[in-house]
């Protein structure tokens, strides 16, 4: 079996060279002899020296000149796993708030029950976590979002993960702020499995969190983007369809009053016609939404 340790890095100088010690230490003393573990760090485009003390290691970089962001980074990370035709991936953060030793709680779950993912819930064991005002705002708000999918996860932010070969072969993550609610929708809309599993986060000691006043408002326009990707023909084709002809059946009906001289104009109500350009727009985006899909471009990044 093999896994990859993937781990997304973005100014966090004052955090990588205890991090990367840890690694060292907890991969000199694993016990899975079945399981081949590789490491991979992705730079997404760090101002300081973390680059630099990245390049010290023994791990697979990955780099860009740029930021792009976190989801970008998580995005890249799988798709170089994939490409590796891995067995699965655990992503986890390296700001120091995460216990490395507790890959093996992901780890034993695998073994036990092939999950395609296994979502990290901080809850549980991790008493004196402290979330920022519009985190907890945040978490509040799309664990409600996701139940209205019959998603039960307690913890939707968490960014300690474990995802399947099963669950990368087909993935989808638009946008490049976050992914992290997106890769627990994703899952629910392609009927794939899940679980939880407690683990250990601490409080960040240096550093900042790239959670703010936006945070709510990007992440929930990259789930309703990906609820159109993934469901096109439920939430914009077939309405499309829907509203087009309604408008048409009006059109048709102020055709006949006209004719039969109960109305003046041709046209007596005005929702005819936003009727009949909504639907159109809909059936268009759906059709062109559809053709990027098979062509499998990134339209949606």
């Amino acid at each position: 079996m093999k896994i990859n340790i993937c781990i997304p890095v973005y100014n966090e100088e004052d955090n990588l060279s205890n991090f990367i010690y840890s690694i060292d230490n907890y991969l000199e003393n694993f016990k899975y002899d079945f399981i081949d573990l590789d490491v991979i760090f992705f730079n997404d485009g760090s101002s300081d020296s973390s680059l630099g003390i990245l390049s010290n290691s023994n791990y697979k970089i990955l780099s860009e000149l740029n930021n792009n962001g976190l989801g970008y980074a998580i995005d890249r990370l799988f798709e170089y796993s994939k490409n590796c035709n891995v067995d699965g991936v655990i992503k986890l953060d390296c700001d120091g708030q995460m216990d490395i030793n507790e890959i093996d709680l992901f780890i034993e779950k695998i073994i036990k029950n092939k999950y395609d993912l296994i979502q990290g819930n901080r809850f549980a064991l991790s008493k004196d976590f402290k979330a920022g005002g519009f985190k907890k705002i945040g978490m509040k708000f799309f664990s409600t979002i996701l139940k209205l999918f019959g998603i039960n996860i307690k913890d939707t932010s968490n960014g300690f993960i474990y995802v399947s070969k099963k669950w990368l072969e087909n993935y989808k993550i638009i946008g490049s702020y976050n992914a992290a609610q997106q890769i627990i929708l994703d899952t629910k809309l392609r009927k794939l499995s899940y679980s939880q599993i407690n683990v250990t986060i601490k409080n960040r000691a240096s550093g900042n969190s790239f959670v703010g006043i936006k945070y709510p408002f990007n992440v929930l326009a990259s789930l309703v983007l990906l609820l159109v990707y993934r469901k096109t023909k439920y939430v914009i084709t077939v309405p499309g369809v829907i509203i087009l002809t309604v408008g048409i059946l009006l059109f048709i009906n102020d055709i006949y009053l006209w004719l039969s001289g109960s109305e003046d104009k041709v046209i007596s109500n005005n929702i005819v016609i936003f009727m009949i350009i909504l639907g159109i727009q809909f059936i268009a985006i759906g059709l062109i939404t559809n053709y990027f899909k098979r062509e499998n471009k990134k339209f949606f990044n």
